[in-house]
C-alpha cells in the first residue's frame, strides 16, 4: 500500500509506505505540485502543477512520467472517474474544469464554473460532478455527459473542498472563512444544515463506511468527525501543526 503526497516545497511528491509508516521514495517535479489523484487501478498517478499549468502522468511501477496534460491555468483539484475512463481538473484562476480523455490525454471539454475553483469530487455513478468555488461562495453541479452546469448551489464563506457520503445523497463542503460544513442534499440540492467545525477547516474526506466524514481544521491543529446520519459532529482527534490534508486521505 502506498501514499502519494504533494510536496511543493520539495518541488515534487513524496511515496510513503504504509506498512512501513515511511517514505520510500521521492520524484522532482516541480515546486507548483499541488493536486495529486491515483486512477482505480492504481497504475497511473496524475499530478496537477499549479505554475505551469499541466498535469503530469506518472507510471506507479516505476514513478516514471509518462505524459504531460496542459490544462488551463492554476490546475488543482484532481479527480478520475470510477470507469478510469476521464480526469476532471479544477482550474483555479481560468474558472474552469477541464474533463480529459485518459485514453488520448486529450481535454474533451472545458466547462465554466465560479469564481476559483478548487476541490471537486464525482458520484459513484460518474454522472454528477460538484466543485468548490473559494472566491464565489458556492458549488457548481455538472452534469459529466455534456459537461453542462446543471446547478449553482451557494454556501458559506470560502468553500475550499468537498465530499460525498450515505450513498451520495449528501454533499459536505468545508467553509474556511466561516468554520463550518454546509451540507446539501443531492436531490432537492439545497443547503439543509450548517456544521460548526473547528478555525479554517480545509480538507475533506469521507469513510468507507460512507458515514463518519472527517474534516481537517488548518488553524485549530485537529480534525472533527461528522456523523452523516445525525449531522453532528462527535469527535476531534487532535492532529499536529497546520492540518489541510487537500484530497482524499481515506482509501477505499
Amino acid at each position: 500500500q502506498r501514499v502519494y503526497v504533494s510536496t511543493p516545497e520539495a518541488k515534487g511528491i513524496a511515496i510513503i509506505d504504509t506498512h512501513k509508516n515511511a517514505v520510500v521514495s521521492t520524484v522532482k517535479l516541480s515546486e507548483g505540485a499541488l493536486g495529486i489523484a491515483v486512477s482505480p487501478d492504481n497504475k497511473r498517478l496524475y499530478v496537477a502543477d499549479w505554475y505551469q499549468n499541466t498535469v503530469s502522468v506518472l507510471d506507479t511501477q516505476n514513478l516514471q512520467i509518462v505524459g504531460v496534460i496542459a490544462v488551463e491555468k492554476s490546475p488543482s483539484g484532481l479527480m478520475v472517474s470510477s470507469d478510469n475512463r476521464y480526469l476532471y481538473v479544477a482550474n483555479r484562476l481560468s474558472n474552469s474544469v477541464s474533463q480529459i480523455d485518459l485514453k488520448t490525454l486529450q481535454t474533451r471539454n472545458v466547462t465554466p464554473v465560479g469564481q476559483h475553483p478548487f476541490g471537486l469530487t464525482l458520484d459513484a455513478k460518474n454522472e454528477r460532478l460538484y466543485v468548490a468555488n473559494v472566491q464565489s461562495d458556492d458549488v457548481s453541479v455538472l452534469d459529466t455527459k455534456t459537461m453542462h452546469n446543471i446547478a449553482t448551489v451557494k454556501v458559506n464563506k470560502l468553500p475550499y473542498a468537498v465530499a460525498l457520503a450515505k450513498n451520495d445523497t449528501l454533499l459536505f463542503v468545508t467553509n474556511q472563512e466561516d468554520g463550518n460544513i454546509s451540507v446539501i442534499d443531492t436531490k432537492t440540492l439545497n443547503v439543509i444544515k450548517e456544521i460548526t467545525v473547528g478555525d479554517k477547516p480545509e480538507g475533506i474526506s469521507t469513510h468507507s463506511d460512507d458515514v463518519h466524514v472527517y474534516v481537517a481544521n488548518w488553524f485549530d491543529n485537529n480534525v472533527s468527525v461528522i456523523d452523516a446520519n445525525t449531522l453532528t459532529v462527535t469527535d476531534t482527534i487532535k492532529t499536529g501543526s497546520g492540518s489541510r490534508a487537500f484530497g482524499q486521505f481515506f482509501s477505499r
